[in-house]
């Protein structure tokens, strides 16, 4: 009877340690978390119904994050060593949180409540640092950006963006061709809009909105040589694709087609001189195409879950392995193994440092590594959910436009921008175009060289009949390096009647404007005469389409006086009076 009664008393405690104990082990939560982040989204939605932290960092170290649910439960991703994320873990319910660690001076995030010791991991930011060039890190613990100094690795700003109302899983931050701030968000499935002191301006692509039939489980983006924003997509329509869009976030179709060279789960594209090179997640592969996005070959193969690809000034090739055996792998031009470094494992992201030392991400830290042994030398931010790490070099901004619009003015379009800041400023050369494809000058715009001042400008262009036309800005520096502007749409619709408009100036000397519409084909005359009605000048005889017209009558060789111009145009007759003074 006690042997009965004690095997029962086992069975009740191993049953009960069950219960309390997820059944997903810590590695596959971690890469299904890594593949889908939806179900870090689902996890802290929960966390908050539950009124439960989402992410925990303890004095002693240790990493915790809702990663998943289990029979309505949130589970619970526990990293004890931040530097081997993908090794050291473990999984828990919210009761083990509980029992196992003291939470009283953890850093304790919840969606909808105030941080519990907030500066616990990040380090203070030194004194004195002046630069315009940071290495972005978006961070999904807060839906933050954090800026660290491209020379030394250091922390800048651990707040350079924090937008959780838009954001919700940001991946990877770039300064785009068009001198605002591109952000891929994973869960919202959008490329955001962001100026370049970090307020957001709305989402940049789709530039629709939100469409799962283009984006869908985003990672990370670029542009390609020509300007055109090119992101890597995982799930829905265009899954295992490199969707590709224009300078106003319009879809043009793939640039990368669907599972093209056997691209499998696309994280990351980087372009080359000649190339362009994807890393594929469940492909273990970083593909190579060409410019145009055609296949050519794997440039590596074998890489478990790679995300982030580095160019090195050199042509070495960095990429972070995020999955088992997890490393840094360093390869030549060429493809060829150069150094494994697994101080850090875990990683999303990788970026050299001109000293040479790599700067590497995990889902639970930022650190620095040596660059010739791999070393750990120092976490920069622990307890954060690093993403990719990317340049952000301000500097390389000749002119920060701040907008760009069209409208319709008296039928006439106007087209209006401002500059925040100029440098080595020549000019603007206002582009056209009937098609999107093909733009030709129509016009050039002086700029105020090197200001700090914002500035506005301002162009009418009356050559536009009906129809609808598009408009960029192609600004131009002292030594001819070159940016191109947004796209604007701009419709100028054909005139509902027949008008003529009071010429200006009016009086004048000695030219004027005449101005008229027709709302169709018509053959058009348009004479002067003066007041005792003898004719002086023919402006127009001749066929014309549907539009609005400018006429410029020079009266240079008439006396002073009052005159009277007449339009006829099919059974439209108009008269008017203007006077000459000289």
């Amino acid at each position: 009877m006690k042997l009965f009664t004690f095997l029962f008393t086992l069975l009740i405690v191993s049953f009960s340690f069950s219960q309390n104990q997820p059944k997903i082990n810590y590695l596959d939560l971690t890469i299904a978390a890594e593949q889908n982040s939806q179900l870090i989204f689902d996890a802290r939605k929960l966390a908050d119904k539950l009124n439960l932290p989402h992410t925990i960092y303890t004095p002693e170290g240790v990493f915790i994050e809702a990663r998943g649910i289990e029979n309505g439960r949130v589970v619970y991703a526990i990293v004890n060593d931040i530097s081997d994320a993908i090794n050291s873990g473990s999984v828990g319910f919210w009761e083990d949180i509980q029992i196992t660690y003291d939470l009283s001076n953890s850093r304790i995030h919840y969606s909808n409540k105030e941080t519990q010791n907030p500066t616990l991991g990040y380090p203070q930011i030194s004194d004195g640092i002046v630069s315009s060039a940071y290495l972005a890190i978006p961070d999904w613990t807060t839906d933050a950006v954090i800026l660290i100094d491209a020379i030394t690795g250091d922390l800048v700003d651990q707040a350079f963006i924090v937008d959780p109302a838009n954001l919700s899983s940001p991946k990877q931050l770039r300064l785009s061709p068009y001198s605002f701030l591109t952000l891929s968000d994973q869960i919202d499935d959008l490329v955001q809009k962001y100026d370049t002191s970090g307020t957001y301006l709305g989402y940049f692509a789709p530039d629709s909105g939100l469409n799962n039939a283009i984006l869908d489980n985003i990672r990370g983006h670029n542009f390609r040589p020509n300007g055109n924003l090119v992101v890597t997509v995982g799930s829905g329509a265009n899954q295992n694709a490199v969707p590709q869009f224009d300078a106003n976030g319009s879809y043009l179709g793939n640039f990368i087609t669907t599972a093209a060279g056997g691209l499998n789960s696309p994280f990351d594209i980087i372009f080359r001189a000649s190339d362009c090179l994807v890393t594929g997640s469940s492909s273990n592969a970083a593909h190579r195409y060409d410019l145009n996005g055609n296949y050519l070959d794997n440039f590596v193969s074998g890489v478990a879950f790679p995300q982030q690809l580095f160019e090195a000034t050199n042509g070495n090739i960095a990429v972070a392995g995020f999955s088992v055996p997890s490393a840094l792998y360093i390869y030549s031009s060429t493809g060829t193994l150069l150094n494994t470094f697994n101080a850090v494992t875990g990683l999303r992201g990788c970026y050299q440092l001109p000293g040479g030392n790599y700067i590497v991400t995990n889902g639970a830290n930022i650190a620095e590594i040596n660059g010739t042994s791999g070393a750990l030398i120092r976490n920069i931010v622990s307890g954060v959910n690093a993403q990719y790490v990317t340049l952000v070099d301000f500097s390389i901004i000749p002119v920060e436009l701040t907008s760009f619009v069209g409208s319709i003015v008296n039928g006439t379009v106007v087209l209006n921008w401002n500059t925040a800041t100029e440098t080595n400023n020549s000019g603007f050369e206002l582009q056209r175009s009937s098609d999107r494809i093909n733009f030709s000058n129509i016009a050039f715009v002086p700029g105020f060289g090197t200001t700090t001042e914002p500035r506005s400008y301002s162009y009418t262009d009356k050559s536009a009949n009906n129809g609808t036309y598009y408009y960029r800005l192609k600004q131009i520096d002292y030594n001819g390096a070159f940016a191109y502007s947004q796209i604007v749409e701009v419709d100028v619709a054909a005139p509902i009647e027949f008008a003529l408009i009071q010429n200006y100036p009016n009086p004048f000397n000695p030219s004027t404007v005449i101005s008229y519409s027709i709302p169709q084909n018509s053959y058009v005359t348009l004479k002067v005469y003066d007041i005792i009605g003898n004719e002086v000048a023919t402006l127009v005889n001749q066929a014309q389409s549907a539009a609005k017209y400018d006429i410029r009558f020079d009266a240079s060789n008439l006396s002073n006086g009052v005159y009277f111009y007449t339009i006829n145009a099919d059974n439209f007759t108009s008269t008017k009076k203007m006077i000459l003074m000289k």
